[in-house]
């Protein structure tokens, strides 16, 4: 499973979730969820729309963490 890991990115940027979600359009429930650290059903259009605004690939933001089943 890959969760999405944007705190190293933030951090280095030092963008508020506010200034992220006027910059990309994208909802403040989806921002939330991309900076909780935790898994949720991306689409395709939001990894890439989240990579574009911190110029980086998708896979720069990507982690992959051991299934727990």
């Amino acid at each position: 499973m890959y969760i999405v890991n944007l705190y190293n990115v933030r951090w280095k940027q030092k963008y508020t979730q506010e200034e992220i979600i006027k910059a990309t359009g994208l909802s403040k429930k989806t921002v939330s969820q991309l900076f909780s650290g935790k898994y949720y059903n991306y689409t395709l259009q939001t990894l890439e729309t989240i990579a574009k605004f911190f110029n980086c690939k998708i896979h720069d933001i990507l982690v992959e963490i051991a299934d727990n089943a």
